[in-house]
């Protein structure tokens, strides 16, 4: 391609902040190409997860419009796991509410979001490998692909959590292993209506649930289940700093065998067909971690950025990651005269900081430094499993345990002042 063939924006990677990206900037005329590594947009990406759309209704909405969603979340809860049993907090929403958030699997929706962003003009293009970025004089002009520069106005990095165009731009200089996840997914198989029959939801309708305590050994992380159409996704998450005291990464496998056996977990998927498995990383930082959301000529969005939100009972990214996209685009759209010039990235920043996603990033900075605390994982599910046990037995001798004893026996076993300490920094996520 020649320089007189420049486009006006080169997006790197297919996946939800890009192709965002990529629709919102061919809505407004603009020449743009997606680059994806994989042979399609979806492919490189693992079951799927849950997306929060209420937030995203006023700025994705026609982006979103058709979109192929599994179910509505409608029931979700938080389960204690310890010693083979186990204690759950369970929220159903109210019938006919409109729904905050949807199951989703990501190779249907990265193929839908991609047909939508090529019916506004854009061009996404599989089995594009970018090599780095390409610079004339010093400044951003485009990437390499293939060996061959790829000419455009400016470049938008949507290239995942490992971005190594926000590495090659000098945004991020170390990775800090306490700043990743290592998840772990797979995707099991079942009949819809046994999938709502086991997790008592009406037709079409469907759950998630959050499991801490035994399923990551006591180690930072958490396990989830979310329902789809006609499968379950099912998997784990440990901190990349915590995977070693587990024995290294080849463990990770055995843990999801043993979350798959939990006594909570079996009745769920018993009998279902594993049909997708794998692992990936993802960013855990939070908002300390962030990094610079670009350079003169090219701006970073959704992973690439850090954009994951975890607060121990929500994990949120595709919401945050499409925020960015679209913030990214409409900066450009508003700079398109100069769209590689500093004031272009000065918008953006602006935008991204006055947006849902940074100032939940911001409300939440905490979170990582709280979700250190190993006692989440191990002592606080063991003993909050037992309370409960102890409130629904009665002895040989026909005696039950008061809830003001059972209390009593937690902070004793807690510790009084660590109880009140924990709690309050809980409190504080």
């Amino acid at each position: 391609m020649s320089d007189s063939e420049e486009l006006d924006v080169v997006v790197v990677g297919a996946g939800v902040a890009g192709l965002a990206c990529a629709f919102e900037l061919g809505s407004a005329g603009m020449a743009v190409a997606v680059c994806e590594r994989g042979d399609v947009a979806g492919a490189k990406n693992l079951t799927g997860g849950r997306l929060y759309i209420e937030p995203l209704r006023d700025l994705c909405g026609e982006l979103l419009e058709g979109a192929p969603f599994e179910r509505e979340v409608v029931s979700e809860s938080v389960v204690l796991t310890a010693a083979g049993t186990s204690t759950a907090l369970r929220l159903d929403h109210p019938p006919g509410e409109r729904p905050g958030s949807v199951t989703v699997l990501r190779a249907k929706l990265d193929r839908f979001l991609a047909d939508r962003a090529g019916e506004r003009g854009a061009f996404v293009m599989g089995e594009q490998p970018v090599d780095s970025l390409h610079r004339v004089d010093g400044r951003v002009a485009g990437v390499v692909v293939g060996g061959e520069p790829l000419p455009a106005r400016v470049v938008v990095a949507a290239d995942g959590v490992l971005s190594f165009l926000a590495a090659e731009a000098g945004l991020r200089t170390a990775r800090r292993p306490e700043h990743y996840g290592v998840g772990v997914k797979e995707l099991i198989r079942l009949d819809p209506a046994v999938i709502e029959a086991r997790f008592n939801v009406a037709p079409g309708l469907g759950a998630a649930r959050m499991y801490l305590g035994d399923v990551t050994a006591g180690l930072p992380g958490g396990g989830f289940i979310y329902t789809n159409g006609d499968s379950i996704s099912l998997g784990l998450v440990v901190r990349m700093d915590a995977i070693e005291r587990l024995g290294g990464e080849a463990r990770l496998a055995d843990l999801m065998e043993s979350f798959k056996g939990d006594p909570a977990v079996v009745p769920l998927v018993e009998g279902g067909e594993t049909v997708e498995y794998g692992a990936h990383l993802i960013p855990e930082g939070g908002y300390g971690a962030l990094i610079e959301p670009g350079i003169p000529g090219m701006l970073v969005v959704g992973d690439a950025a850090g954009l994951l939100l975890n607060t121990g009972n929500i994990l949120r990214g595709m919401d945050l990651a499409m925020v960015s996209g679209v913030l990214a685009a409409r900066s450009i759209i508003a700079h398109r005269e100069r769209p590689g010039a500093p004031e272009c990235l000065a918008h953006y920043k602006a935008a991204l900081a006055d947006s849902f996603a940074m100032r939940e990033m911001r409300a939440h900075r905490k979170a990582p430094g709280i979700l250190e605390n190993e006692r989440i994982y191990n002592t606080w599910p063991r003993e909050v499993v037992r309370m409960m046990r102890s409130l629904f037995e009665v002895d040989a001798a026909g005696s039950a345990v008061s809830l003001r004893r059972a209390f009593k026996t937690l902070r004793k076993n807690v510790g009084t002042w660590t109880a009140i300490r924990d709690a309050w920094r809980i409190l504080d996520l």
